[in-house]
């Protein structure tokens, strides 16, 4: 009986803040609530499909799904590679970005790759680049390079660290030796067993480091561009502008975005779990 009150009062405390902080933004954003608040209206949704809001959204997916398919081609190397020598020094030295906090890693991406930045003075002083400004711009880019190298940098070593200790407690490895045995070979294996195995032991991990990615904010604050921006930075700029107008899109993007989550993740979770009874 304890241990039942104790998960309702765990439930309750963690749930119950988001809860009411979706609920205020719902209100907020229906015109319920509100110092311009006038009754219910659905002005601030029809907001959502501007070209401005759909860009964000556009873009946040975009940096979001190029980040993770990186990370999750760094991670599955890497991990293969250090499955085969365990004690090799890169296991250590995957540990050093895990002490450094996204904002951190954001400044030395831009530090290091900026125009002005230390890779491209080196390479003026060795005469590779004739003049400093010619580096090719890599940080407040159109594209995100930036912001996508800065994801890359935090989560592809805890990652890799992960899909090398699921290796090892799948003993995949083995698996690699009865697979030379039948006549395959490293390709294939890594391909068709290595590749499959750790992703799916990996889902639920993978979907939410996606969804983190999505919220990030310093990486794309700082080496973002104004337009197109990422949605919480976007969504920060509607709060926090004198216009009381913008203040219910804000909230109004904010429940899109927070119920299209909860709405994906409850899909996946019940599709994994119809697999796993099937």
């Amino acid at each position: 009986m304890s241990k039942k009150i104790t998960l309702v009062l765990y439930i309750v405390i963690t749930s119950a803040p988001i809860l009411a902080g979706l609920i205020y933004a719902l209100l907020y954003s229906f015109g319920l609530i509100g110092i311009l608040s006038k009754g219910f209206t659905l002005r601030y949704w029809k907001t959502l499909f501007s070209s401005d809001a759909a860009l964000c959204m556009g873009y946040t997916l975009l940096l979001t799904m190029a980040s993770i398919i990186l990370i999750l081609a760094i991670s599955l190397i890497l991990s293969y590679q250090l499955s085969k020598r365990p004690k090799s020094f890169l296991h250590k030295v995957l540990f050093i970005p895990l002490t450094m906090p996204p904002l951190i890693m954001a400044f030395a991406v831009f530090y290091w790759m900026s125009p002005g930045g230390i890779i491209s003075r080196f390479l003026n002083q060795l005469g590779i680049l004739e003049e400093i400004e010619s580096f090719p711009r890599l940080v407040n880019d159109f594209w995100g390079v930036g912001i996508i190298i800065t994801h890359v940098l935090l989560i592809a070593p805890l990652f890799t660290l992960l899909f090398t200790n699921q290796v090892k407690k799948e003993k995949l490895m083995d698996m690699a030796d009865i697979s030379y045995t039948l006549g395959g070979d490293a390709t294939q294996f890594f391909r068709k067993i290595f590749i499959p195995v750790v992703l799916k032991r990996s889902k639920h991990l993978i979907v939410l480091y996606t969804i983190f990615l999505m919220g990030t904010y310093e990486a794309p604050l700082l080496l973002g561009r104004s337009t197109p921006r990422v949605l919480t930075i976007f969504i920060t700029e509607k709060l926090s502008r004198y216009n009381l107008d913008d203040i219910p899109v804000a909230y109004a993007l904010t429940s899109f975005y927070s119920v299209a989550i909860m709405i994906t993740v409850q899909i996946f979770l019940t599709r994994s779990k119809n697999r796993s009874w099937a």
